[in-house]
């Protein structure tokens, strides 16, 4: 029962995509092969949804890499062609690339000796995304301004190649290409944490699926593949931002994205959206007419500020000479400020704890240091002010 659950959400919104009508933003360019055809047929195709418009630069391009617990999925599935026309109307060009795949879970090969493990979906995405490094700008995009992104599995995907730069260096290409990852309920950013006792017990179906694609424990023990496969142990501040979608019935998720923003130097509440939905309901709502719960303008407004950057000029006005009171603190009342307009303006106090920029702030007798940071849409400081304060006796 418990895989016939988990298949069912994972498969619940893997419905083709219909053809690009006369209405849509786009020309589709289907079934391009990136690689050599293998055993598993349509496993080394992308499909590239083509601007109708003008532009008179090379567009930035997203990348979907499916999601479907590394066992199932397909570029043409879950919605695709809203989530093609919301990105191609924010001015990319939109790719969806399958990769080769596990075993089914509900079939005979699941966990079977020599099956398709971890690294291969990894070396077909990485694969794919070379292809388009190549290729893009014959269709006009630029090559050197991408995002990439996924849900669930395609999501954990996304993650490792932007923050393990050995999968994209053997296909010529840089994480810095990389300008940003969407990660909707991305599954599997600690691996090692889902193959436990103690996960089992929250999820074995999810335990399952892991043990499939990255090894069984006595598999481990054998090859290991569980710490290579956590993008949870690679990333840094010097790596590509991710935003966050994560439903409210998966907690441990949650926990994953705060370390990872951690990591990476970013305010995951800047970053984040979480919505009241099982896992397979965060599949469909990236671009979708019929209710996105709030998924998409986020998204959208990230994916803009990874590839358009946007450097802030952080203001501070007031009084910065103040005397102290009887209670031997001196009390400083600054407006704070910048140009353009930020998401947050983070402040410290010499050594203090960082935090939102307050109405008013108090300190000892003495020089002191105050640096404020303004953070946009990527959730990383984006420009740094420091100003001296001094409180006399």
């Amino acid at each position: 029962m418990i895989l016939a659950a988990l298949a069912a959400v994972l498969t619940a919104f893997a419905v083709l995509a219909a053809p690009a009508r006369s209405a849509d933003p786009y020309t589709v360019e289907s079934n391009i092969p990136y690689a050599p055809a293998n055993a598993q047929a349509g496993s080394n195709l992308l499909d590239v949804y083509v601007p109708k418009a003008d532009s008179a630069k090379p567009r930035p391009v997203f990348v979907w890499i499916h999601g479907g617990g590394w066992f199932t999925g397909d570029k043409a599935g879950g919605t695709m062609e809203y989530k093609a026309k919301t990105l191609v109307d924010n001015g990319f060009i939109f790719v969806s690339v399958n990769y080769r795949l596990s075993p089914d879970l509900a079939g005979p090969k699941a966990l079977s000796k020599g099956r398709l493990i971890f690294p291969a979906h990894y070396l077909d995405a990485a694969r794919a995304l070379g292809w388009v490094n190549k290729h893009i700008g014959q269709y006009g995009g630029n090559p050197k301004k991408m995002v990439i992104g996924g849900d669930s599995a395609g999501g954990q995907i996304s993650s490792l190649l932007a923050t393990k730069p050995a999968f994209l260096k053997a296909r010529g290409m840089s994480t810095r290409q990389i300008k940003g990852v969407l990660a909707l309920d991305a599954v599997g950013y600690d691996v090692a944490r889902m193959m436990t006792p103690a996960y089992r017990r929250i999820n074995s179906g999810f335990q399952r699926m892991m043990f499939n694609a990255f090894g069984t424990p006595a598999e481990e023990k054998r090859n290991h593949r569980w710490a290579a496969a956590s993008p949870i142990n690679f990333a840094g501040r010097t790596d590509p931002p991710i935003f966050f979608v994560v439903p409210t019935t998966s907690p441990d998720r949650w926990v994953d994205a705060h370390v990872m923003a951690r990591k990476l130097g970013q305010r995951l509440g800047l970053v984040s959206h979480r919505v009241k939905t099982e896992h397979a309901g965060v599949v469909p709502l990236l671009g979708n007419p019929s209710g996105d719960m709030g998924v998409t303008a986020p998204l959208m407004r990230f994916a803009h500020a990874a590839v358009n950057p946007v450097r802030y000029t952080p203001t501070v006005r007031g009084t910065r000479i103040v005397r102290a009171g009887r209670d031997g603190y001196g009390t400083f009342r600054l407006k704070f400020s910048s140009k353009p307009a930020a998401r947050a303006l983070i402040c410290q106090v010499d050594r203090g704890v960082q935090s939102v920029c307050p109405v008013a702030m108090k300190s000892p007798p003495g020089l002191h240091r105050l640096r404020v940071w303004a953070y946009g849409n990527t959730g990383r400081a984006a420009g740094l002010t420091t100003v001296k304060l001094r409180v006399i006796r």
